[in-house]
């Protein structure tokens, strides 16, 4: 079941703008992905996950580049050290965008 959030809770996700959703998720009993939904909602920047990893522009930008010229999802992934599912997103992402 959904947990309404109580305004003394949104006051403390605003406070604590700038930490990881780990540590906001543990000062107010929430969870990281419940965090990162409220900040989101709240037009506030969303929290990163300390343990996730957050790939660089230029590797994204260099993945579509290689699409572009022909290479595979899998030779992109491989060349990159990017996963393939990863790649394949960035690939047909960009293609819809």
């Amino acid at each position: 079941m959904m947990e309404l959030w109580r305004t003394s809770e949104l006051r403390v996700l605003r406070q604590m703008e700038g930490r990881d959703a780990m540590t906001v998720a543990a000062a107010l009993g929430r969870s990281p992905r419940a965090v990162q939904d409220m900040a989101r909602c709240q037009g506030m920047p969303v929290p990163r996950q300390p343990h996730a990893r957050y790939w660089p522009v230029t590797t994204k930008r260099r993945a579509r580049q290689l699409r572009a010229s022909g290479n595979t999802v899998n030779q992109i992934s491989a060349a990159l050290g990017v996963p393939f599912g990863t790649v394949r997103r960035w690939v047909y992402e960009g293609a819809a965008a």
